[in-house]
């Protein structure tokens, strides 16, 4: 049996039913904090709805099973009809592009404000077990997946006003339709049979933080290994958000993940050092929900 204390504080909820244990989050979308209908069509926010969700299975090595989607719509919304029918389309094409989540139910109700979605996933941990954030330990290899900066790249070009190339681009996709490392997640196992996992919604600095605060080392990072765009600068990739990718603490590199660092032993409080300079990574500019 789990302690309390396990059961919260990574990207899902651990509960054992039985002899199973399964994973439960819950993401809200909200207009004007996470998403604008001038640029995001009701299929892109179905699809990132559910994306974000899934994300949060994956993060957690586990696969995803069903999700209850309650939805929230403004009075004023013209076309109510078409509008629900394209938010479903994209809902399901992302249900059944990663894991083949059943949407089993939900809620449908007006708005006098913002459009606003909340998703709650449940998913089931890998036979192997499931990989938390406090899971490092000394001498692990720093990983992740994809590449960062790519999602607030096209939020900086959008409210600069540069159409240059945006438009299905690859920084466009990634803001408007995230790809969750489902698959990717699942390869952990083939080369370790522990380690500490997470994604990066709140950015890679925010990630780094989290996972030596809680596994009590010091992450050390080669910057120039951070893999981005050539147009995308440090801070960017480092503080932007919203790249749906994972960060992992292995004994072995998985397959489709990049090294990027070291985990070791820290001489006094745990800390994220960029090397080789030595600077110390800070969390006040990482992002805040308040």
């Amino acid at each position: 049996m789990m302690d309390q204390d396990d059961l919260i504080g990574d990207d899902c909820a651990v509960v054992e039913l039985g002899d199973e244990k399964y994973l439960f989050s819950l993401d809200s979308f909200i207009e004007n904090t996470h998403f604008k209908t001038d640029y995001f069509s009701p299929y892109d926010i179905g699809w990132k709805a559910l994306a974000v969700n899934v994300s949060d299975i994956a993060a957690m090595a586990g696969s995803p099973l069903m999700a209850l989607i309650g939805l929230n719509l403004r009075q004023d919304l013209e076309d109510k009809e078409n509008w629900v029918r394209e938010f479903y389309s994209g809902v399901k094409d992302c249900a059944l592009k990663f894991g083949g989540v059943k949407i089993i139910g939900g809620d449908l109700c007006k708005s006098e404000a913002e459009i606003s979605v909340s998703v709650s996933i449940i998913g089931k941990t890998h036979k192997h077990g499931v990989l938390l954030r406090s899971g490092a330990k000394a001498g692990d290899k720093v990983c992740v997946t994809g590449s960062f900066g790519n999602s607030a790249k096209f939020l900086e070009e959008k409210c600069n006003g540069n159409v240059r190339s945006w438009k299905c681009d690859i920084f466009e996709q990634a803001h408007l339709r995230p790809i969750p490392r489902i698959s990717e997640a699942q390869t952990v196992w083939k080369n370790n049979s522990r380690g500490a996992l997470m994604d990066t919604s709140d950015g890679l600095a925010q990630a780094l933080i989290e996972i030596s605060e809680q596994s009590k080392l010091d992450l050390c990072i080669n910057t120039e290994q951070i893999p981005r765009d050539k147009d995308i600068d440090l801070s960017l990739a480092l503080y932007g958000g919203e790249d749906y990718e994972l960060l992992g603490c292995f004994e072995e590199v998985p397959e489709d993940f990049t090294l990027i660092g070291y985990c070791k032993k820290p001489d006094i409080e745990p800390k994220v050092i960029f090397e080789p300079n030595g600077e110390m990574l800070i969390n006040n500019k990482s992002y805040s929900h308040f």
